[in-house]
Protein backbone atom coordinates (compact mmCIF):
# COMPACT_ATOMS: atom_id res chain seq x y z
CA UNK A 1 0.00 0.00 0.00
CA UNK A 2 1.39 3.41 -0.90
CA UNK A 3 1.16 6.63 1.04
CA UNK A 4 2.23 10.18 0.36
CA UNK A 5 4.77 11.81 2.62
CA UNK A 6 3.97 12.51 6.22
CA UNK A 7 5.59 14.36 9.05
CA UNK A 8 8.30 12.83 11.18
CA UNK A 9 6.33 12.34 14.38
CA UNK A 10 3.71 10.01 12.98
CA UNK A 11 6.03 8.08 10.71
CA UNK A 12 7.91 7.27 13.90
CA UNK A 13 4.60 6.37 15.51
CA UNK A 14 3.96 3.89 12.73
CA UNK A 15 7.38 2.37 13.29
CA UNK A 16 6.61 2.06 16.98
CA UNK A 17 3.34 0.28 16.13
CA UNK A 18 5.09 -2.17 13.83
CA UNK A 19 7.53 -3.01 16.60
CA UNK A 20 4.74 -3.43 19.12
CA UNK A 21 4.48 -6.13 21.72
CA UNK A 22 3.10 -9.24 20.08
CA UNK A 23 5.57 -9.58 17.24
CA UNK A 24 7.26 -12.32 19.21
CA UNK A 25 6.68 -15.68 17.63
CA UNK A 26 4.32 -18.03 19.47
CA UNK A 27 5.79 -20.94 21.34
CA UNK A 28 3.54 -23.45 19.58
CA UNK A 29 2.74 -22.02 16.14
CA UNK A 30 -0.09 -23.41 14.09
CA UNK A 31 0.74 -24.71 10.64
CA UNK A 32 -1.01 -22.68 7.95
CA UNK A 33 -1.28 -22.79 4.19
CA UNK A 34 1.29 -21.84 1.62
CA UNK A 35 -0.34 -19.05 -0.32
CA UNK A 36 1.42 -15.70 -0.47
CA UNK A 37 -0.43 -12.43 -0.43
CA UNK A 38 0.75 -8.92 -1.06
CA UNK A 39 -1.55 -5.95 -1.27
CA UNK A 40 -0.80 -2.59 -2.79
CA UNK A 41 -2.37 0.51 -4.20
CA UNK A 42 -1.05 3.58 -5.86
CA UNK A 43 -0.43 6.64 -3.67
CA UNK A 44 -3.28 9.04 -3.05
CA UNK A 45 -2.94 12.67 -2.07
CA UNK A 46 -5.80 12.05 0.39
CA UNK A 47 -3.85 9.34 2.16
CA UNK A 48 -1.30 11.25 4.19
CA UNK A 49 0.87 8.74 5.96
CA UNK A 50 0.86 10.87 9.10
CA UNK A 51 -2.91 10.96 9.50
CA UNK A 52 -3.56 7.47 8.16
CA UNK A 53 -1.23 5.76 10.58
CA UNK A 54 -0.78 8.32 13.31
CA UNK A 55 -3.32 6.43 15.38
CA UNK A 56 -1.03 3.40 15.44
CA UNK A 57 0.97 5.11 18.18
CA UNK A 58 -1.65 3.70 20.55
CA UNK A 59 0.20 0.40 20.47
CA UNK A 60 3.67 1.71 21.21
CA UNK A 61 4.58 -1.07 23.62
CA UNK A 62 7.57 -2.50 21.83
CA UNK A 63 10.90 -1.32 20.46
CA UNK A 64 12.85 -1.25 17.23
CA UNK A 65 14.87 -4.42 17.81
CA UNK A 66 12.67 -6.40 15.38
CA UNK A 67 13.31 -4.22 12.33
CA UNK A 68 15.64 -5.28 9.57
CA UNK A 69 16.54 -4.43 5.99
CA UNK A 70 18.49 -6.05 3.15
CA UNK A 71 21.71 -6.40 5.16
CA UNK A 72 21.03 -5.54 8.81
CA UNK A 73 19.19 -7.79 11.24
CA UNK A 74 18.61 -5.13 13.89
CA UNK A 75 18.36 -1.42 13.21
CA UNK A 76 17.03 1.78 14.67
CA UNK A 77 14.00 2.31 12.45
CA UNK A 78 13.51 5.91 13.54
CA UNK A 79 17.04 6.79 12.53
CA UNK A 80 16.76 4.78 9.30
CA UNK A 81 13.71 6.79 8.16
CA UNK A 82 14.87 10.27 9.17
CA UNK A 83 15.59 11.21 5.56
CA UNK A 84 12.18 9.96 4.33
CA UNK A 85 9.97 12.61 5.89
CA UNK A 86 9.97 15.09 3.02
CA UNK A 87 9.42 12.45 0.31
CA UNK A 88 6.29 12.65 -1.80
CA UNK A 89 5.31 9.06 -1.03
CA UNK A 90 6.11 5.95 0.92
CA UNK A 91 5.03 2.45 -0.01
CA UNK A 92 3.84 -0.02 2.56
CA UNK A 93 3.51 -3.71 1.73
CA UNK A 94 1.94 -6.43 3.84
CA UNK A 95 3.28 -9.82 2.83
CA UNK A 96 1.46 -12.70 4.48
CA UNK A 97 2.53 -16.29 3.99
CA UNK A 98 -0.22 -18.75 4.90
CA UNK A 99 2.54 -21.25 5.62
CA UNK A 100 4.60 -18.62 7.42
CA UNK A 101 5.05 -20.83 10.47
CA UNK A 102 6.61 -23.56 8.30
CA UNK A 103 8.90 -21.03 6.66
CA UNK A 104 10.40 -20.45 10.09
CA UNK A 105 12.68 -17.40 9.90
CA UNK A 106 10.93 -14.99 7.54
CA UNK A 107 13.84 -12.65 6.90
CA UNK A 108 15.51 -14.62 4.06
CA UNK A 109 12.12 -15.04 2.40
CA UNK A 110 11.34 -11.31 2.64
CA UNK A 111 14.79 -10.28 1.47
CA UNK A 112 14.55 -12.42 -1.63
CA UNK A 113 11.04 -11.12 -2.34
CA UNK A 114 12.27 -7.53 -2.06
CA UNK A 115 15.24 -8.32 -4.31
CA UNK A 116 12.77 -9.52 -6.94
CA UNK A 117 10.85 -6.24 -6.53
CA UNK A 118 14.06 -4.32 -7.18
CA UNK A 119 14.47 -6.16 -10.47
CA UNK A 120 10.88 -5.31 -11.44
CA UNK A 121 11.35 -1.56 -10.87
CA UNK A 122 14.96 -1.47 -12.06
CA UNK A 123 16.56 0.22 -9.06
CA UNK A 124 17.91 -0.46 -5.60
CA UNK A 125 15.32 0.25 -2.91
CA UNK A 126 15.56 1.60 0.60
CA UNK A 127 13.26 -0.48 2.79
CA UNK A 128 12.84 -1.85 6.27
CA UNK A 129 10.60 -4.61 7.55
CA UNK A 130 9.28 -6.21 10.71
CA UNK A 131 7.69 -9.64 11.15
CA UNK A 132 4.48 -10.02 13.16
CA UNK A 133 3.65 -13.38 14.73
CA UNK A 134 0.71 -12.18 16.83
CA UNK A 135 -2.11 -13.27 14.50
CA UNK A 136 -3.22 -16.60 13.04
CA UNK A 137 -1.16 -15.89 9.93
CA UNK A 138 2.38 -14.57 10.41
CA UNK A 139 2.90 -11.54 8.19
CA UNK A 140 5.53 -8.93 7.43
CA UNK A 141 5.14 -5.17 7.15
CA UNK A 142 7.58 -3.61 4.70
CA UNK A 143 8.13 0.14 4.41
CA UNK A 144 9.66 1.24 1.10
CA UNK A 145 11.01 4.72 0.50
CA UNK A 146 9.46 6.44 -2.53
CA UNK A 147 12.83 7.46 -4.00
CA UNK A 148 14.92 5.63 -6.59
CA UNK A 149 18.68 5.19 -6.27
CA UNK A 150 19.19 8.13 -8.67
CA UNK A 151 17.09 10.43 -6.45
CA UNK A 152 14.04 10.47 -8.71
CA UNK A 153 10.54 9.58 -7.48
CA UNK A 154 9.85 5.87 -7.30
CA UNK A 155 6.83 4.63 -9.23
CA UNK A 156 5.71 1.03 -8.77
CA UNK A 157 3.29 -0.06 -11.52
CA UNK A 158 -0.06 -1.40 -10.35
CA UNK A 159 0.49 -4.83 -11.91
CA UNK A 160 3.76 -5.20 -10.03
CA UNK A 161 2.01 -4.35 -6.76
CA UNK A 162 -1.03 -6.55 -7.32
CA UNK A 163 0.38 -9.49 -9.31
CA UNK A 164 4.15 -9.70 -9.63
CA UNK A 165 4.99 -9.52 -5.91
CA UNK A 166 2.36 -12.18 -5.16
CA UNK A 167 3.71 -14.52 -7.84
CA UNK A 168 7.31 -13.98 -6.76
CA UNK A 169 6.44 -14.73 -3.14
CA UNK A 170 4.55 -17.87 -4.13
CA UNK A 171 7.48 -19.12 -6.18
CA UNK A 172 10.00 -18.46 -3.40
CA UNK A 173 7.86 -20.15 -0.75
CA UNK A 174 7.23 -23.16 -2.99
CA UNK A 175 10.96 -23.55 -3.59
CA UNK A 176 11.64 -23.42 0.15
CA UNK A 177 8.81 -25.70 1.27
CA UNK A 178 8.22 -27.77 -1.83
CA UNK A 179 4.84 -28.46 -3.48
CA UNK A 180 1.95 -28.83 -1.11
CA UNK A 181 0.82 -32.43 -0.56
CA UNK A 182 -2.73 -33.43 -1.39
CA UNK A 183 -3.66 -33.65 2.31
CA UNK A 184 -2.59 -30.06 2.85
CA UNK A 185 -4.50 -28.85 -0.20
CA UNK A 186 -7.59 -30.58 1.16
CA UNK A 187 -7.09 -28.78 4.45
CA UNK A 188 -7.12 -25.45 2.59
CA UNK A 189 -10.41 -26.40 0.94
CA UNK A 190 -11.88 -27.54 4.24
CA UNK A 191 -11.01 -24.22 5.81
CA UNK A 192 -12.81 -22.28 3.07
CA UNK A 193 -15.87 -24.54 3.37
CA UNK A 194 -16.39 -23.54 7.01
CA UNK A 195 -14.97 -20.00 7.00
CA UNK A 196 -17.14 -17.33 8.63
CA UNK A 197 -16.18 -14.79 5.98
CA UNK A 198 -16.57 -14.18 2.26
CA UNK A 199 -14.35 -16.73 0.45
CA UNK A 200 -13.33 -17.75 -3.06
CA UNK A 201 -16.01 -20.46 -2.89
CA UNK A 202 -18.67 -17.81 -2.36
CA UNK A 203 -17.41 -15.90 -5.40
CA UNK A 204 -17.75 -19.08 -7.46
CA UNK A 205 -21.26 -19.67 -6.16
CA UNK A 206 -22.30 -16.13 -7.07
CA UNK A 207 -20.81 -16.62 -10.54
CA UNK A 208 -22.93 -19.77 -11.00
CA UNK A 209 -26.04 -18.07 -9.63
CA UNK A 210 -28.67 -17.18 -12.24
CA UNK A 211 -32.34 -16.19 -12.42
CA UNK A 212 -33.33 -19.79 -11.73
CA UNK A 213 -30.86 -20.30 -8.89
CA UNK A 214 -27.72 -22.42 -8.89
CA UNK A 215 -27.18 -25.13 -11.45
CA UNK A 216 -25.36 -28.42 -10.86
CA UNK A 217 -22.18 -27.86 -12.87
CA UNK A 218 -20.22 -27.75 -9.63
CA UNK A 219 -21.54 -31.08 -8.31
CA UNK A 220 -18.11 -32.65 -7.83
CA UNK A 221 -16.37 -29.67 -6.17
CA UNK A 222 -16.35 -28.19 -2.67
CA UNK A 223 -19.21 -25.87 -3.55
CA UNK A 224 -22.02 -28.20 -2.36
CA UNK A 225 -20.27 -28.47 1.02
CA UNK A 226 -20.06 -24.69 1.21
CA UNK A 227 -23.77 -24.47 0.37
CA UNK A 228 -24.57 -26.77 3.28
CA UNK A 229 -22.55 -24.50 5.57
CA UNK A 230 -24.30 -21.39 4.28
CA UNK A 231 -27.67 -23.09 4.72
CA UNK A 232 -26.84 -23.70 8.37
CA UNK A 233 -26.37 -19.95 8.78
CA UNK A 234 -29.59 -19.17 6.91
CA UNK A 235 -27.70 -17.72 3.93
CA UNK A 236 -28.72 -20.36 1.38
CA UNK A 237 -31.77 -22.58 0.89
CA UNK A 238 -33.13 -25.20 -1.50
CA UNK A 239 -36.14 -24.06 -3.50
CA UNK A 240 -39.25 -26.12 -4.43
CA UNK A 241 -37.61 -27.09 -7.72
CA UNK A 242 -34.54 -28.48 -5.96
CA UNK A 243 -32.22 -25.62 -6.96
CA UNK A 244 -30.25 -23.60 -4.44
CA UNK A 245 -30.95 -19.95 -3.72
CA UNK A 246 -28.35 -17.64 -2.16
CA UNK A 247 -29.12 -14.74 0.17
CA UNK A 248 -29.28 -11.59 -1.94
CA UNK A 249 -26.84 -9.79 0.35
CA UNK A 250 -24.53 -12.78 0.90
CA UNK A 251 -21.22 -10.83 0.80
CA UNK A 252 -22.50 -8.23 3.26
CA UNK A 253 -23.85 -10.82 5.70
CA UNK A 254 -20.65 -12.86 5.61
CA UNK A 255 -18.62 -9.69 6.16
CA UNK A 256 -20.78 -8.85 9.16
CA UNK A 257 -20.15 -12.34 10.57
CA UNK A 258 -16.40 -11.87 10.09
CA UNK A 259 -16.59 -8.43 11.72
CA UNK A 260 -18.47 -9.83 14.73
CA UNK A 261 -15.82 -12.51 15.20
CA UNK A 262 -13.09 -9.89 14.95
CA UNK A 263 -14.83 -7.65 17.48
CA UNK A 264 -15.01 -10.60 19.87
CA UNK A 265 -11.27 -11.23 19.41
CA UNK A 266 -10.41 -7.57 20.09
CA UNK A 267 -12.46 -7.60 23.27
CA UNK A 268 -11.06 -10.97 24.36
CA UNK A 269 -7.48 -9.67 23.93
CA UNK A 270 -8.37 -7.00 26.47
CA UNK A 271 -9.45 -9.60 29.01
CA UNK A 272 -13.18 -9.04 28.58
CA UNK A 273 -16.04 -11.20 27.44
CA UNK A 274 -18.80 -9.61 25.41
CA UNK A 275 -21.95 -10.97 27.04
CA UNK A 276 -23.82 -8.48 24.86
CA UNK A 277 -25.16 -8.53 21.30
CA UNK A 278 -22.53 -7.42 18.76
CA UNK A 279 -23.98 -5.33 15.93
CA UNK A 280 -22.66 -3.09 13.18
CA UNK A 281 -23.14 0.66 13.60
CA UNK A 282 -26.48 1.91 12.37
CA UNK A 283 -25.79 4.03 9.30
CA UNK A 284 -29.14 5.83 9.60
CA UNK A 285 -28.96 7.15 13.17
CA UNK A 286 -26.36 8.42 15.58
CA UNK A 287 -25.09 5.77 17.97
CA UNK A 288 -23.35 6.95 21.12
CA UNK A 289 -21.78 5.02 23.95
CA UNK A 290 -18.65 4.14 25.87
CA UNK A 291 -15.52 3.04 24.02
CA UNK A 292 -14.69 -0.54 24.99
CA UNK A 293 -12.11 -1.42 22.35
CA UNK A 294 -10.02 -0.25 19.41
CA UNK A 295 -8.06 -2.59 17.19
CA UNK A 296 -6.72 -3.22 13.73
CA UNK A 297 -7.70 -6.15 11.54
CA UNK A 298 -5.88 -9.39 12.24
CA UNK A 299 -4.79 -9.56 8.61
CA UNK A 300 -2.75 -6.37 9.05
CA UNK A 301 -5.08 -4.24 6.94
CA UNK A 302 -5.11 -0.52 7.59
CA UNK A 303 -8.62 -0.22 8.94
CA UNK A 304 -9.42 0.48 12.54
CA UNK A 305 -12.34 -1.10 14.35
CA UNK A 306 -13.93 0.96 17.12
CA UNK A 307 -16.34 -0.74 19.52
CA UNK A 308 -18.74 1.05 21.85
CA UNK A 309 -21.24 -0.08 24.47
CA UNK A 310 -24.50 1.81 24.01
CA UNK A 311 -27.27 2.58 26.48
CA UNK A 312 -29.35 -0.40 25.32
CA UNK A 313 -26.75 -2.92 26.40
CA UNK A 314 -25.42 -3.62 22.89
CA UNK A 315 -21.95 -3.52 21.43
CA UNK A 316 -21.83 -1.49 18.22
CA UNK A 317 -18.78 -1.37 15.98
CA UNK A 318 -17.59 0.51 12.93
CA UNK A 319 -14.51 0.36 10.70
CA UNK A 320 -12.57 3.53 9.89
CA UNK A 321 -9.99 4.00 7.16
CA UNK A 322 -9.92 7.70 6.38
CA UNK A 323 -7.02 9.77 7.76
CA UNK A 324 -9.33 12.27 9.45
CA UNK A 325 -11.19 9.54 11.31
CA UNK A 326 -7.96 7.89 12.44
CA UNK A 327 -6.65 11.23 13.70
CA UNK A 328 -9.86 11.77 15.70
CA UNK A 329 -9.49 8.38 17.38
CA UNK A 330 -5.76 8.65 18.03
CA UNK A 331 -4.91 7.97 21.68
CA UNK A 332 -8.59 7.82 22.65
CA UNK A 333 -8.65 5.83 25.91
CA UNK A 334 -11.06 3.07 26.79
CA UNK A 335 -13.98 4.52 28.69
CA UNK A 336 -14.15 7.65 26.54
CA UNK A 337 -17.58 8.61 25.23
CA UNK A 338 -17.79 8.15 21.47
CA UNK A 339 -20.51 8.62 18.87
CA UNK A 340 -20.85 7.06 15.42
CA UNK A 341 -22.53 9.72 13.29
CA UNK A 342 -24.02 8.87 9.86
CA UNK A 343 -22.46 10.88 7.07
CA UNK A 344 -24.40 12.52 4.26
CA UNK A 345 -23.39 13.23 0.69
CA UNK A 346 -23.32 16.99 0.62
CA UNK A 347 -21.86 19.91 -1.29
CA UNK A 348 -19.46 21.97 0.77
CA UNK A 349 -18.47 25.66 0.62
CA UNK A 350 -15.21 24.61 -1.03
CA UNK A 351 -17.10 22.88 -3.86
CA UNK A 352 -19.28 25.92 -4.35
CA UNK A 353 -16.18 28.15 -4.48
CA UNK A 354 -14.61 25.97 -7.18
CA UNK A 355 -17.80 26.03 -9.24
CA UNK A 356 -18.12 29.79 -8.81
CA UNK A 357 -14.53 30.52 -9.86
CA UNK A 358 -14.73 28.12 -12.82
CA UNK A 359 -18.05 29.55 -14.01
CA UNK A 360 -16.43 32.99 -14.34
CA UNK A 361 -13.29 31.61 -16.02
CA UNK A 362 -14.60 29.55 -18.93
CA UNK A 363 -14.84 26.38 -16.84
CA UNK A 364 -11.22 26.49 -15.63
CA UNK A 365 -9.86 26.36 -12.08
CA UNK A 366 -6.37 26.53 -10.60
CA UNK A 367 -4.75 27.97 -7.50
CA UNK A 368 -3.53 31.01 -9.47
CA UNK A 369 -6.95 31.66 -11.01
CA UNK A 370 -8.61 31.50 -7.59
CA UNK A 371 -6.00 33.79 -6.01
CA UNK A 372 -6.48 36.38 -8.77
CA UNK A 373 -10.25 36.37 -8.32
CA UNK A 374 -10.30 36.42 -4.51
CA UNK A 375 -7.21 38.14 -3.17
CA UNK A 376 -7.90 37.26 0.48
CA UNK A 377 -8.56 33.55 0.02
CA UNK A 378 -6.31 31.56 2.42
CA UNK A 379 -3.59 29.44 0.81
CA UNK A 380 -4.66 26.48 2.93
CA UNK A 381 -8.21 26.64 1.59
CA UNK A 382 -7.01 26.72 -2.01
CA UNK A 383 -4.65 23.81 -1.33
CA UNK A 384 -7.58 21.84 0.09
CA UNK A 385 -9.57 22.60 -3.07
CA UNK A 386 -6.73 21.26 -5.22
CA UNK A 387 -6.48 18.07 -3.15
CA UNK A 388 -10.20 17.46 -3.53
CA UNK A 389 -10.12 18.09 -7.27
CA UNK A 390 -7.20 15.69 -7.63
CA UNK A 391 -9.19 13.02 -5.82
CA UNK A 392 -12.15 13.58 -8.13
CA UNK A 393 -9.83 13.48 -11.14
CA UNK A 394 -8.56 10.06 -10.08
CA UNK A 395 -12.20 8.97 -9.84
CA UNK A 396 -12.71 10.06 -13.47
CA UNK A 397 -15.03 12.95 -12.67
CA UNK A 398 -12.70 15.81 -13.63
CA UNK A 399 -9.95 16.32 -16.19
CA UNK A 400 -6.79 18.33 -15.78
CA UNK A 401 -5.02 20.14 -18.57
CA UNK A 402 -1.62 21.71 -19.01
CA UNK A 403 -0.17 23.74 -16.19
CA UNK A 404 -2.27 21.96 -13.59
CA UNK A 405 -5.45 23.74 -14.67
CA UNK A 406 -8.61 21.76 -13.97
CA UNK A 407 -11.48 21.67 -16.43
CA UNK A 408 -14.65 22.05 -14.40
CA UNK A 409 -17.89 20.85 -16.01
CA UNK A 410 -21.12 22.87 -15.75
CA UNK A 411 -22.61 20.06 -13.65
CA UNK A 412 -19.64 20.06 -11.25
CA UNK A 413 -21.78 20.13 -8.11
CA UNK A 414 -23.77 17.10 -9.30
CA UNK A 415 -20.46 15.31 -9.82
CA UNK A 416 -19.42 16.24 -6.31
CA UNK A 417 -22.54 14.54 -4.95
CA UNK A 418 -21.81 11.42 -7.03
CA UNK A 419 -18.27 11.36 -5.68
CA UNK A 420 -19.51 11.73 -2.10
CA UNK A 421 -22.06 8.93 -2.48
CA UNK A 422 -19.33 6.53 -3.59
CA UNK A 423 -17.21 7.55 -0.61
CA UNK A 424 -20.11 6.92 1.76
CA UNK A 425 -20.26 3.27 0.74
CA UNK A 426 -16.74 2.85 2.09
CA UNK A 427 -17.12 5.13 5.12
CA UNK A 428 -20.81 5.60 6.02
CA UNK A 429 -20.22 6.89 9.56
CA UNK A 430 -17.78 9.28 11.20
CA UNK A 431 -16.44 9.12 14.76
CA UNK A 432 -17.02 12.00 17.16
CA UNK A 433 -15.45 11.89 20.60
CA UNK A 434 -17.97 13.35 23.03
CA UNK A 435 -15.51 13.18 25.91
CA UNK A 436 -12.01 11.82 26.33
CA UNK A 437 -12.80 11.48 30.05
CA UNK A 438 -14.64 8.45 31.43
CA UNK A 439 -17.84 9.20 33.30
CA UNK A 440 -16.31 8.89 36.76
CA UNK A 441 -13.68 11.54 35.96
CA UNK A 442 -16.26 13.95 34.59
CA UNK A 443 -18.18 14.14 37.87
CA UNK A 444 -15.64 16.45 39.53
CA UNK A 445 -13.83 17.88 36.49
CA UNK A 446 -12.95 21.59 36.60
CA UNK A 447 -13.83 22.17 32.93
CA UNK A 448 -17.05 21.72 30.97
CA UNK A 449 -17.75 18.05 30.31
CA UNK A 450 -20.12 16.02 28.19
CA UNK A 451 -22.28 15.62 31.31
CA UNK A 452 -22.53 19.42 31.46
CA UNK A 453 -23.63 19.65 27.84
CA UNK A 454 -26.39 17.15 28.62
CA UNK A 455 -27.39 19.16 31.70
CA UNK A 456 -27.48 22.28 29.49
CA UNK A 457 -29.73 20.57 26.94
CA UNK A 458 -27.10 20.66 24.19
CA UNK A 459 -26.55 16.88 24.10
CA UNK A 460 -28.68 13.87 24.96
CA UNK A 461 -28.01 11.03 27.35
CA UNK A 462 -27.65 7.45 26.02
CA UNK A 463 -31.09 5.94 25.42
CA UNK A 464 -32.11 2.55 26.77
CA UNK A 465 -32.08 0.67 30.05
CA UNK A 466 -28.66 -0.95 29.85
CA UNK A 467 -25.80 -0.64 32.31
CA UNK A 468 -24.30 2.44 30.61
CA UNK A 469 -27.65 4.28 30.62
CA UNK A 470 -28.08 3.66 34.35
CA UNK A 471 -24.48 4.66 35.10
CA UNK A 472 -24.88 7.82 33.02
CA UNK A 473 -28.02 8.88 34.93
CA UNK A 474 -26.20 8.37 38.23
CA UNK A 475 -23.21 10.41 36.98
CA UNK A 476 -25.58 13.21 35.89
CA UNK A 477 -27.05 13.43 39.38
CA UNK A 478 -23.61 13.57 40.99
CA UNK A 479 -22.34 16.15 38.48
CA UNK A 480 -25.38 18.34 39.13
CA UNK A 481 -24.64 18.34 42.87
CA UNK A 482 -21.00 19.21 42.15
CA UNK A 483 -21.98 22.15 39.93
CA UNK A 484 -24.42 23.46 42.55
CA UNK A 485 -21.77 23.30 45.26
CA UNK A 486 -19.24 25.01 42.96
CA UNK A 487 -21.70 27.81 42.19
CA UNK A 488 -22.01 27.11 38.49
CA UNK A 489 -25.65 26.04 38.77
CA UNK A 490 -28.54 27.01 41.03
CA UNK A 491 -30.41 24.40 43.03
CA UNK A 492 -33.65 25.41 41.30
CA UNK A 493 -32.19 25.47 37.78
CA UNK A 494 -33.68 22.87 35.46
CA UNK A 495 -30.86 23.39 32.96
CA UNK A 496 -27.23 24.39 33.37
CA UNK A 497 -26.97 28.00 32.07
CA UNK A 498 -25.11 28.19 28.79
CA UNK A 499 -23.12 31.14 30.09
CA UNK A 500 -21.84 28.86 32.83
CA UNK A 501 -20.57 26.47 30.16
CA UNK A 502 -18.70 29.32 28.44
CA UNK A 503 -17.24 30.57 31.71
CA UNK A 504 -16.07 27.06 32.66
CA UNK A 505 -14.50 26.68 29.24
CA UNK A 506 -12.51 29.92 29.52
CA UNK A 507 -11.50 29.10 33.09
CA UNK A 508 -10.13 25.70 32.05
CA UNK A 509 -8.25 27.18 29.08
CA UNK A 510 -6.68 29.93 31.17
CA UNK A 511 -5.63 27.48 33.85
CA UNK A 512 -4.07 25.23 31.20
CA UNK A 513 -2.34 28.19 29.54
CA UNK A 514 -0.78 29.20 32.84
CA UNK A 515 0.61 25.71 33.39
CA UNK A 516 1.95 25.49 29.83
CA UNK A 517 3.60 28.92 30.06
CA UNK A 518 6.03 27.57 32.67
CA UNK A 519 6.80 24.59 30.44
CA UNK A 520 7.50 26.50 27.21
CA UNK A 521 9.11 29.51 28.89
CA UNK A 522 6.88 32.13 27.29
CA UNK A 523 3.35 33.51 27.68
CA UNK A 524 0.53 31.27 26.42
CA UNK A 525 -2.65 33.03 25.29
CA UNK A 526 -6.00 31.91 23.89
CA UNK A 527 -5.70 32.12 20.11
CA UNK A 528 -8.17 33.90 17.85
CA UNK A 529 -8.16 35.44 14.40
CA UNK A 530 -4.96 34.55 12.54
CA UNK A 531 -2.66 32.18 14.44
CA UNK A 532 0.89 31.25 13.44
CA UNK A 533 3.70 29.20 14.94
CA UNK A 534 4.83 25.60 15.32
CA UNK A 535 2.20 22.99 16.11
CA UNK A 536 3.80 21.46 19.19
CA UNK A 537 1.21 19.05 20.56
CA UNK A 538 -2.41 18.43 21.36
CA UNK A 539 -3.88 18.40 24.86
CA UNK A 540 -7.00 16.59 26.04
CA UNK A 541 -9.12 18.70 28.38
CA UNK A 542 -12.54 18.21 29.91
CA UNK A 543 -14.00 20.38 27.12
CA UNK A 544 -12.18 18.43 24.38
CA UNK A 545 -8.90 18.62 22.50
CA UNK A 546 -6.90 21.81 22.09
CA UNK A 547 -3.66 22.44 20.22
CA UNK A 548 -0.56 24.28 21.44
CA UNK A 549 0.92 26.58 18.79
CA UNK A 550 4.39 27.82 19.79
CA UNK A 551 5.41 31.18 18.33
CA UNK A 552 8.62 33.18 18.52
CA UNK A 553 7.66 35.11 21.64
CA UNK A 554 4.13 33.99 22.47
CA UNK A 555 2.33 30.65 22.27
CA UNK A 556 -1.38 30.10 21.80
CA UNK A 557 -4.03 27.53 22.65
CA UNK A 558 -6.51 26.92 19.82
CA UNK A 559 -9.22 24.35 19.07
CA UNK A 560 -7.66 21.14 17.74
CA UNK A 561 -8.53 19.84 14.27
CA UNK A 562 -7.52 16.49 12.69
CA UNK A 563 -5.85 18.37 9.82
CA UNK A 564 -3.24 19.68 12.26
CA UNK A 565 -1.72 16.22 12.70
CA UNK A 566 -0.24 16.49 9.20
CA UNK A 567 1.85 19.42 10.40
CA UNK A 568 3.09 18.25 13.81
CA UNK A 569 6.44 19.87 14.57
CA UNK A 570 6.11 22.27 11.63
CA UNK A 571 5.27 25.95 11.33
CA UNK A 572 1.62 26.53 10.48
CA UNK A 573 -0.78 29.38 9.92
CA UNK A 574 -4.43 29.20 10.93
CA UNK A 575 -7.16 31.58 9.77
CA UNK A 576 -10.39 31.63 11.76
CA UNK A 577 -13.40 31.04 9.53
CA UNK A 578 -16.63 31.06 11.54
CA UNK A 579 -16.33 28.40 14.22
CA UNK A 580 -13.41 26.59 12.63
CA UNK A 581 -9.81 27.37 11.66
CA UNK A 582 -8.34 26.67 8.24
CA UNK A 583 -4.74 25.49 8.62
CA UNK A 584 -1.87 25.63 6.13
CA UNK A 585 1.86 25.00 6.29
CA UNK A 586 4.15 28.03 6.54
CA UNK A 587 6.99 27.43 4.14
CA UNK A 588 10.58 28.21 5.04
CA UNK A 589 10.09 28.77 8.77
CA UNK A 590 11.28 26.60 11.64
CA UNK A 591 11.45 27.03 15.37
CA UNK A 592 13.45 25.17 18.00
CA UNK A 593 10.86 23.77 20.35
CA UNK A 594 11.62 23.56 24.05
CA UNK A 595 11.52 20.07 25.55
CA UNK A 596 7.96 18.95 26.31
Amino acid sequence: MAHVAGQAKTLRAHIVYLGREGVARPSQPEISDQQEQSRGQQPSSEQHIDATIGYLSREQRGGDEHFYDQSRNSLDAREATQSWHADKRHFRLIISAEDGTELGELRPFIRETMARLERHVGTRLQWLAVDHWDTDNPHTHVLVRGIRADGKDLIIPGKVMSVAIREDAQEIATRILGPRPALELQRVRDRDVGARTFTRLDRELIAFNGPGGLGSAFRHTDLPRRLDTLAGWGLAAVGPDGSWRLASDLPAQLQQMADSDEVARIIARQGRSTGMPVLAADTNRRESGRLVGLGYSDDGADNLIAIIENGRGELRYARFREPGALAVLEDTPKGALLAFEPKEARIGPSDEAVARVARLNRGLYSADIHARMEANVPDGLVAANIRRLEAMRRAGLISRGKGGIFEIAPDHLDRVLSYERVRLVRAPVAPRVQSYMPLTNQISAAGPTHLDRVLAGQESAPDGAGHLAREFENALRQRRLFLIEAGWMGAADKLLPRQALEDMKVHELRTTAKILASEVGMPVTLGSGTVSGVYARRIDLAQGRVALIVGDQTSQLVPWRPALERFAGQSVMGVERGRSISWSLQRGRTIDLPPM
